[in-house]
């Protein structure tokens, strides 16, 4: 038994012998041997997305523990903090031809969280089924941009919660106050045009219409349509398409379907000639009236409502008085307004004819455009709609009759005195049946060639005519 713990003894005193010399090994090569020490190095760090990467190489020398000198440093690898991911970096270190390396792993990272803005005056309105309107929801994040299609929003306790995560699960919540209230009305979207043209007789065919709510959403199949079409009679048909919300707010839209027709009218036999005289009554055209008594001429006036007409009522009264047709040509004279859409159009045409009927008692059904028929001035005004395609049919629909002219006097485009619009007029007559002349009375110098044209006129076996409804047709090909 003593033996035994001799032999145990001297084995324990054996291992403490070895163990202390291992730690002097290890303390002499820790303190006393010169190598490549690290005394801080992280293998894995992050930088932000879009920021500068700065290299990082932690502390790094060569020597021993108690002289330890700085070394050279190499980079290998780069960073394209513009992508995320992750990227690998090399750092060479170096002393006097001994080198040593050390791997580092750089994650580019998304850290910041995306912006929700709300344009709109709290309290934001919902609708009961929780869906906001009347206000308008953007989101934008650094890292992926516009974000506004992914924001999630949800009403509680009459708040209305906003989130929005971007694709690094960064996560954004906005909360406004909200107030439940819906007095928006549905919108209604015709299917097809708001004026649809059909010849007597034709087929007109329905094309409905659709419905959206902002709060029910679809509401096409709730649609009632009022008014009917009878193809067989010419007139403006109104279309009325009707829809109620769960609030009961009403939306409506109305298409006009205009049936017209186009009919040749008899020439009259003979030489005729009609004057016309657009864009008075002015300051000449009682001069006109007289000339024109003086030869028992009879001639058409379509009339305007400009500045420079104004005070000249009793003038128009008195051209209607003495047999001369009164025609409608325009209130506004202003080309932008009256072609900006049929309903423009409509609204002056009416203003004119009412201006008509109070000055005479009469509400003429005869007009002019402004420009004829073929004028492409409109192209600028209609949205390319083709604005006179469909104006030169509605006008029949409603029961009116346009004239344009086969004879122009170039008052407005060249001719600068008397004699030349004479000159212009009588060399453009001939054996036709019908010509339409056109002047204009506010032009001194058209009024002065009135006469003489006159007096051709009737020298050459000619008779002056005013239109009426049922004159020949003197109509432009559509240029727009």
């Amino acid at each position: 038994m003593e033996k035994k713990f001799q032999l145990d003894k001297k084995i324990l005193i054996t291992l403490m012998i070895v163990l202390g010399i291992l730690i002097l090994i290890l303390g002499i090569y820790f303190f006393f041997v010169p190598r490549f020490r690290v005394q801080s190095f992280s293998s894995k760090v992050e930088v932000s997305y879009n920021e500068e990467f700065n290299y990082q190489s932690g502390k790094v020398c060569y020597g021993t523990f108690f002289h330890c000198e700085e070394v050279e440093i190499k980079e290998e690898g780069t960073v394209d903090t513009s992508k995320l991911g992750s990227y690998q970096v090399t750092y060479v270190f170096e002393h006097q031809s001994k080198t040593f390396s050390k791997e580092q792993e750089v994650l580019v990272v998304d850290n910041e969280k995306p912006v929700i803005s709300i344009e709109g005056e709290e309290p934001l309105t919902y609708c009961a089924n929780g869906i906001g309107y009347g206000y308008k929801v953007t989101a934008t994040d650094n890292y992926d941009g516009d974000l506004t299609d992914k924001v999630v929003s949800k009403v509680e306790n009459e708040k209305i919660h906003f989130e929005v995560v971007d694709s690094s699960g960064n996560k954004s919540v906005l909360e406004k106050n909200g107030i439940l209230k819906d007095e928006e009305k549905p919108v209604i979207t015709l299917n097809g045009e708001s004026s649809v043209f059909v010849p007597l007789n034709g087929v007109y065919e329905e094309k409905n219409a659709s419905a959206y709510d902002n709060c029910d959403g679809d509401l096409t199949v709730n649609i009632t349509l009022e008014g009917t079409v009878d193809t067989t009679k010419a007139g403006d048909y109104m279309l009325t398409y009707k829809v109620l919300d769960s609030n009961n707010n009403e939306a409506s839209v109305v298409r006009h379907v205009y049936v017209y027709q186009s009919s040749d009218y008899p020439s009259l036999e003979g030489k005729n000639i009609y004057l016309t005289f657009d864009d008075g009554p002015g300051a000449y055209t009682s001069k006109l009236l007289d000339v024109l008594k003086k030869y028992n001429v009879k001639a058409t006036f379509f009339v305007t409502d400009q500045n420079l007409t104004k005070g000249y009522d009793d003038v128009l009264k008195r051209a209607y008085d003495e047999g001369h047709t009164i025609g409608l040509h325009t209130s506004s004279h202003n080309y932008g307004y009256i072609y900006s859409s049929v309903d423009a159009y409509f609204n002056d045409l009416y203003a004119i004819q009412d201006k008509v009927k109070r000055i005479t008692g009469f509400a003429p059904m005869i007009l002019r455009f402004p420009g004829g028929s073929s004028n492409t001035i409109s192209k600028s005004a209609d949205g390319g709609t083709h604005i006179m395609s469909q104006l030169t049919k509605a006008v029949q629909a409603k029961g009116f009759r346009y004239f344009d002219w086969n004879v122009d006097s170039k008052d407005a485009s060249g001719a600068k005195n008397a004699a030349q619009v004479a000159s212009n007029v009588i060399n453009s007559l001939g054996n036709k049946n019908t010509y339409v002349v056109l002047q204009h009375d506010i032009k001194e110098y058209s009024v002065d060639a009135v006469e003489t044209i006159i007096q051709f006129g009737l020298s050459h076996g000619y008779t002056f005519q005013a239109l009426k409804m049922d004159s020949p047709r003197v109509e432009h090909t559509v240029n727009n």
